[in-house]
């Protein structure tokens, strides 16, 4: 079997980790030649001829090249759909999804410009605007009025959402087979500093309406795949997505600890094999190393907590994802007071500082 992944990053990489039990010649396509995932997967001579040659193809972020997704699609080999990454795309077009299959997201309306995005969050009193395309990690998002000298000039269509009142933030991780077949991992409870996830933990405690709304978004396209679905819990009562993401992702690399994490199955799924449960699994956090490079990490004191995971990236700037450390323990609250401590190892008295010294740009 061939799997073909567009995108070499740090999600391909540990995709290629995790499919080595797996027979499976798994090669990447990335412009960039110091892409995290060449380390373990092999590299196209021909990006396009590639995709003729794969039996399958996924990707691992949304912004990939598409025309080598709508070839994929064209023969039949990408999983999951087309129609997913394209809405991925462009957060107007995600939030118009959810409305169509009756999924509850935070109220929102779009702008044809910027001038338009501000009558609209006047009217809602405090909003969140934010750019449609391209945003991901905090990025192109705005608070109305605090933030409306940075809104005015932004260009083209901007989607406008009422704020919401968040007393806490959770995600599923779900995987699909080919048959139809779903499982569930449990649910993280996520803690985010300017809209980039810093920690979290598994598992959690959330309204059984949610695997409802994730069967909705799974069965529209008929997906195939890991996908992940973050939910706002607001302090009314309130349950809404917030986003998807139709791939592996941050929130679920706590499920490396177990013996058939999200990045297994997604290949598995992909590929046309059954899904594996995983029959191990502990209360696990999560903590992102961010902005932070190897040589300034205490990782002695680190991995006496947990499991650390590099992604060798050339290049340690504010906000970039460089690793992260998983830590197990017998209870959530014990992982949590190890995750705290992990925080403090790693960014010392400047967290958040140093991991956000830059705001996110547009």
């Amino acid at each position: 079997m061939r799997l073909y992944v567009l995108g070499g990053g740090q999600l391909a990489l540990m995709m290629c980790w995790e499919s080595q039990r797996i027979p499976v010649h798994f090669s990447v396509y990335d412009p960039d030649p110091s892409a995290p995932a060449y380390r373990c997967a092999k590299r196209p001579s021909d990006p396009l001829e590639e995709v003729d040659k794969a039996d399958a193809v996924t990707f691992e972020f949304e912004n990939v090249d598409i025309s080598l997704a709508e070839r994929a699609e064209k023969l039949g080999k990408l999983r999951p759909p087309l129609a997913y990454l394209k809405v991925k795309k462009s957060r107007i077009e995600e939030r118009a999804l959810m409305d169509s299959i009756g999924v509850p997201t935070v109220p929102w309306r779009r702008a044809a410009n910027w001038e338009e995005a501000i009558k609209i969050a006047e009217s809602m009193g405090r909003a969140y605007v934010k750019v449609p395309t391209g945003g991901y990690d905090g990025k192109g998002q705005y608070i109305y009025p605090h933030e409306a000298a940075l809104i005015r000039g932004l260009a083209g269509e901007l989607l406008v959402e009422e704020y919401v009142d968040i007393r806490r933030e959770f995600s599923i991780v779900a995987a699909r087979a080919e048959n139809g077949d779903v499982y569930f991992y449990p649910p993280a409870e996520n803690f985010y500093v300017h809209g980039i996830l810093v920690w979290n933990y598994a598992p959690t405690k959330v309204p059984e309406e949610v695997y409802e709304h994730v069967h909705r978004i799974l069965e529209w396209g008929k997906y195939v795949g890991v996908i992940a679905v973050e939910f706002f819990e607001a302090r009314d009562g309130r349950v809404l997505v917030n986003e998807i993401a139709p791939r592996v992702h941050n929130t679920g690399h706590w499920t490396l600890e177990t013996d058939a994490s999200q990045f297994e199955n997604h290949v598995r799924a992909v590929l046309g094999l059954p899904l594996r449960r995983p029959r191990a699994m502990a209360p696990t956090a999560m903590v992102n190393i961010l902005g932070v490079g190897l040589g300034r990490l205490p990782l002695a004191e680190l991995e006496r907590l947990g499991r650390v995971y590099w992604y060798y990236k050339a290049e340690a700037r504010p906000r970039r994802k460089m690793g992260h450390l998983n830590i197990t323990a017998g209870s959530v609250e014990e992982a949590a007071a190890r995750a705290r401590e992990a925080l403090r190892l790693i960014y010392g008295a400047d967290f958040p500082k140093l991991v956000m010294r830059s705001r996110p740009s547009p």
